[in-house]
């Protein structure tokens, strides 16, 4: 293990887990089996039995499985050979490997403003607390 700490704010879904819901992960998410719901992470690796359904944000995205809806890789986006892509890209840096698919809408550079609201996501706001 390089770094214990970096372990304490990863997390692994296991081949065979289904977990549904909106995950927030501060370091690496490895995701060997199957996650409905949007995924917020530094870094993401999908594994060839991972899939997630979902809106997934991380500065690096390894595909070797399945991801499905939008994607926003603000630096590296990596297509493995086994990888499959399906949904609305954004990246920074792409590279697919032979063999690796992709079908929807590809852009380069970041995410418009208008992505977030029309994700649903509802942008932080500071509100003063009584008087």
């Amino acid at each position: 293990m390089a770094n214990p700490a970096d372990s304490l704010e990863s997390v692994v879904i296991g081949d065979g887990v289904v977990v549904k819901g909106a995950f927030t992960v501060p370091s690496k998410a490895v995701i060997n089996g199957v996650i409905e719901g949007d995924l917020t992470a530094e870094e993401v690796l999908i594994g060839p039995t991972g899939r997630i359904t979902g809106r997934v944000s991380a500065k690096l995205i390894d595909v070797r499985g399945q991801l499905h809806n939008t994607i926003v890789s603000e630096k590296s986006l990596i297509v493995r050979a086994t990888g499959k892509i399906v949904g609305k890209i954004h990246y920074s840096e792409i590279e697919i490997e032979k063999g690796g698919e992709i079908e929807g809408a590809l852009h380069q550079g970041s995410e418009p403003a208008t992505g977030a609201a029309s994700s649903g996501a509802v942008p932080p706001q500071a509100k003063p607390i009584g008087n």
